[in-house]
């Protein structure tokens, strides 16, 4: 039987994004409690992105368009008609994002191995110097895949596509969940949303932290937890279902408190 099974598990991601963590969640016989700790909004300045969109509308394509995450291909595809991007080579940085892709009648490369910015620059380093890569991302995305690319050789168009931004404060009734220790995990997809539970819950998120197990998505994920002051009990080496894992370890051990 699932450790998980019967445990109420708070979900950080973004509203548009609680969905798939939340049914790969059900699937285990978690209870999923959504807690959106960031959200998304538009660029400040559209200029780049707009400049972008008025060329591949011309027809004037790139040889390589990169998508960094489901979201990221939502947006994309909101301002786009993907008929104009037959013909380009998109790479996704996993299958979640390729799926999203897929839905659109995309196919994408997609990393053989591992999930996020080092598997998605080792499928790439060989195939993109000297040709055009437009990657529309999150504004300060992670500068890894920027000065890979451009290590690479790539002539790179990165252009902002979204920011991410904290929540409002949250849900009052999950937050009371949450202080009468009724919560049994937390969940952290991202950096950002381990800062906007910070945020959220400001002097008493560490506290907090310590009255369930949390799981991070990655190592800089994690980073980013601890340097809020947020305990992390277990770190996954990939993609949404592998954080899954990781929270069924945290829920197996003892008890919170054993960080890995």
């Amino acid at each position: 039987m699932s450790a998980l099974r019967g445990k109420r598990v708070l979900v950080t991601r973004a509203a548009e994004d609680q969905a798939d963590l939340a049914d790969l969640l059900a699937a285990r016989g978690a209870i999923p409690v959504p807690l959106p700790c960031i959200a998304f909004a538009d660029p400040v300045d559209r200029g780049p992105l707009d400049a972008a969109l008025r060329l591949l509308r011309a027809r004037v394509r790139p040889d390589f368009v990169v998508l960094a995450s489901p979201h990221a291909v939502d947006r994309f595809l909101r301002e786009l008609d993907p008929a104009l991007l037959r013909g380009v080579r998109i790479a996704a940085a996993g299958q979640g994002t390729a799926r999203k892709l897929d839905e659109r009648g995309l196919r994408a490369l997609v990393p053989e191995r591992g999930v996020g910015v080092e598997a998605l620059l080792e499928l790439l380093a060989p195939l993109v110097q000297g040709k055009d890569v437009l990657l529309p991302r999150a504004e300060g995305g992670n500068p890894a895949l920027v000065d890979g690319l451009q290590r690479a050789g790539a002539r790179l168009a990165a252009v902002t596509l979204y920011r991410t931004v904290p929540a409002d404060a949250g849900d009052p009734a999950v937050a009371r969940l949450l202080r009468d220790g009724r919560i049994d995990a937390i969940a952290f997809a991202s950096g950002s949303a381990a800062r906007g539970f910070a945020a959220i819950f400001g002097a008493d998120a560490p506290g907090l932290s310590t009255r369930a197990a949390v799981a991070c998505m990655g190592a800089a994920c994690a980073e980013e937890a601890r340097s809020s002051g947020l305990r992390v009990d277990a770190i996954a080496n990939g993609g949404l279902p592998e954080l899954v894992d990781a929270l069924e370890r945290a829920m197996s051990k003892a008890g919170p408190g054993h960080a890995s």
